[in-house]
């Protein structure tokens, strides 16, 4: 009997805020264009009332949403397990896709256990709640522990969303070129493409800006680990070198550390006119639309889907050398990658796109590439190829 196009997904929790939730809704979406149905696996839930809208569209898009209560990904219980079994049998899984290092050892038990192998995606990204501390809890300072754990339970296939991760699990970790492959996370390129300057207009005036305004935007969690400190204390140091510009800078996002970055943030008249905090935004395209350039000054990433998103709308971006960094941006030509915790030459980065014109022709050159190399559909079809080789479904 051949072997059903069904794959589980297992995640140890779902935030529907951040980077992942929105990888696998994407991912979800293509999947099933292409005839195949997700089980989404995965332990607690988390969303506002922001992200409403994309904790229904997972529950929607998959075939089944199991919630496991008090799921423990190192230490899970007879009923969880056996309520996975049970999955596997009542809607033939062929697959399992492991989201987060940690579901490993669980996908290990179901390997016994069913017989089903598994792919992973690595999705290293570092959240914390002080500023001076993360920039050393990256990956490299954590190689001991991913060491053994990657290689105690390592799947049959890693993903790497990124070069710099690829190149982490081959050079660091010593695992042979086979067992990892390289698929650059995608996004929609047909709805986040560049506006006309009607659309563009109307956006502005949404959110209050003049034409004049020159327009930065950082679209993230409100936590320090996205580096809104350094954006602010950035757009300060533009203010002083170049008084007579008129400077906006959009903050789109909601988390636990608000109060802190709003009062970092607004110290000054000036500070109380620049700074714009959005809160959740329903169209991000938007955001993109009406901003001039795009930042996004984090301490530690695996690879943005919001720099994609941002590119292909012809948005310039600037962000820091993380994850993802140089399978997004070609220095100078579609945007800047500035040094971790470098407010100074994040400000010089600004000060290069101030002409108009360059932005503009810079722009152009985003979107053209992001259309290439950012686009969902290649994403999905790289991966059915992968599950296909890794399961021994036979591709049509």
């Amino acid at each position: 009997m051949d072997k059903q196009k069904t794959v589980g997904f297992l995640l140890k929790r779902v935030d529907c805020n951040d980077g992942v939730a929105s990888h696998c809704e994407s991912m979800i979406r293509g999947l099933k264009a292409l005839g195949w149905k997700v089980i989404l696996i995965a332990g607690s839930v988390n969303y506002d009332a922001g992200f409403v809208s994309r904790f229904e569209a997972l529950k929607d898009l998959s075939e089944d949403w199991v919630i496991l209560e008090d799921l423990k990904p190192l230490f899970p219980s007879l009923d969880h397990i056996t309520r996975i079994k049970e999955l596997v049998k009542k809607y033939d899984i062929s697959l399992f896709h492991v989201h987060g290092y940690t579901m490993l050892f669980l996908a290990r038990i179901l390997k016994i256990i069913t017989g089903v192998d598994c792919v992973a995606t690595f999705h290293p990204s570092v959240h914390g709640n002080d500023p001076t501390l993360l920039k050393d809890t990256v990956l490299r300072p954590q190689i001991t522990k991913y060491l053994i754990f990657l290689k105690l339970f390592a799947p049959k296939v890693f993903i790497a969303i990124s070069s710099d991760i690829e190149r982490f699990l081959l050079k660091d970790l010593g695992f042979h070129k086979t067992k990892v492959r390289k698929i650059i996370n995608g996004i929609d390129t047909k709805y986040f493409r560049p506006p006309s300057p009607e659309e563009r207009q109307k956006v502005r005036e949404k959110f209050g800006l003049e034409e004049k305004d020159l327009v930065c935007s950082l679209v993230g969690r409100l936590n320090w680990n996205k580096g809104h400190d350094l954006l602010i204390d950035a757009v300060r140091k533009v203010r002083n070198a170049v008084p007579e510009m008129s400077l906006k800078c959009l903050f789109v996002g909601s988390g636990h550390q608000e109060k802190e970055i709003k009062e970092y943030a607004f110290v000054s008249d000036d500070d109380s006119r620049c700074f714009i905090f959005l809160g959740y935004v329903d169209e991000l395209r938007e955001v993109y639309w009406a901003s001039d350039i795009f930042v996004l000054p984090s301490r530690s990433e695996g690879c943005p889907l919001v720099v994609a998103e941002a590119m292909s709308c012809g948005t310039v971006t600037i962000r820091t050398e993380g994850g993802g960094a140089r399978d997004q941006i070609e220095e100078g030509k579609t945007g800047y990658i500035v040094p971790f915790d470098d407010a100074e030459a994040l400000s010089k980065a600004i000060q290069k796109l101030v002409n108009q014109d360059f932005r503009w022709q810079m722009g152009k050159q985003c979107a053209e590439y992001a259309s290439q190399a950012f686009d969902v559909e290649l994403m999905v079809e790289k991966t059915v190829k992968l599950y296909c080789e890794c399961s021994g479904i036979e591709t049509k």
